[in-house]
């Protein structure tokens, strides 16, 4: 596993296109009475930068200041959707250890992708720098529903290591929201979804394995069940052990923004569960800390299962490309642990 990413938050064993070319095209309709070529629209961010820089301050101060008890409620004023499960996840995990192992978030700005939509709902994001303890920057999605809404916190994910992330417009400009089931791309963000959900869930052997390359999501998963089944045999040659890990969408809508060459990044949340059985008679403990602070003083038994909240963001590239879809990043917090 690449320890440049901030403590993916794990278990286990002993250690355990472009903006849209759609210009109206206005000419004269005959030689004698010429039409009068009509302005091309100026396009422009419907935010400011200097609006979502203030919008930023007031995420970090509420996220900065959610501490405790009181702290998961507080976190309304400025989560929403999968960042705020996940979030409060951290403040459980933290609450039920020694406090300390609440990660900090940090919104200082590389790359503001601000949206260019009139309406609403509207959606922008964020990257941050690189960070200086040497962990990865974070993409983050940020949502408004409706005028008088306040702009809260969607989701957020840590870029891979050494992820090449695609162009996006200028921020002056604004980037265009991509619906779910556009169809622009090589397939449609729910669709990339689906499909990467089959990845995760059965590797190599899904139906689409081709259509993505490997990246360390998946790595992560391989190394996790091949640690923990090694302890086992570690410990006896003979044992037999199993680990599973199933994948599956929640009902949040994925939100996707169009890339500068077409194509979209999409964020979505997921569940998963990490299934650790032994023989009968086994006695199986998680290790990382998260998850003994979930585990609290339940009894260990031939069964470990780890359940988890998940956001991922990937690259769709458009229609036509011989690209693959890939990982951008991805962000997994333990929210239960159960001897069953």
């Amino acid at each position: 596993m690449n320890l440049r990413r901030p403590p993916l938050l794990r278990s286990g064993l002993v250690p355990l296109a472009a903006l849209a070319a759609t210009s109206l095209l206005l000419t004269g309709c005959t030689p004698e009475l010429p039409v009068p070529v009509a302005d091309a629209p100026v396009v422009a961010a419907v935010v400011t930068e200097a609006q979502e820089r203030k919008i930023l301050e007031q995420v970090t101060a509420v996220v900065d200041g959610a501490k405790g008890d009181k702290g998961s409620k507080a976190l309304e004023e400025r989560l929403t959707g999968p960042a705020l499960e996940l979030r409060r996840a951290e403040l459980r995990i933290a609450a039920a250890g020694d406090g300390k192992s609440l990660p900090a978030m940090s919104l200082e700005t590389r790359q503001l992708i601000l949206p260019s939509e009139q309406g609403w709902p509207r959606s922008s994001f964020l990257i941050t720098p690189d960070p200086a303890n040497g962990t990865t920057p974070m993409l983050a999605a940020f949502e408004q529903p409706a005028p008088r809404d306040q702009y809260k916190m969607w989701g957020f994910v840590y870029l891979a290591p050494g992820v090449t992330m695609p162009q996006f417009a200028a921020a002056e400009l604004g980037s265009p929201a991509v619906a779910a089931d556009d169809t622009s791309l090589k397939v449609s963000p729910q669709e990339a979804v689906t499909q990467y959900v089959s990845v995760l869930n059965v590797d190599g052997q899904s139906q689409y394995a081709e259509n993505f390359g490997d990246d360390e999501l998946r790595q992560t998963l391989r190394e996790t069940g091949e640690s923990q089944l090694a302890e086992i045999k570690k410990a006896d040659k003979e044992a037999k052990a199993t680990f599973e890990v199933g994948y599956e969408a929640t009902k949040d809508p994925v939100k996707a923004v169009r890339t500068a060459d077409g194509g979209a990044a999409v964020l979505a949340a997921l569940i998963s569960q990490e299934t650790l059985k032994a023989e009968k008679g086994w006695q199986l403990l998680p290790s990382a800390p998260s998850a003994k602070a979930l585990w609290g003083d339940a009894k260990p038994t031939a069964v470990m299962t780890v359940g988890y909240r998940d956001i991922v963001a990937l690259y769709v590239p458009p229609a036509g490309s011989p690209d693959q879809i890939s990982l951008l990043g991805f962000h997994r917090v333990p929210y239960t642990v159960s001897n069953k």
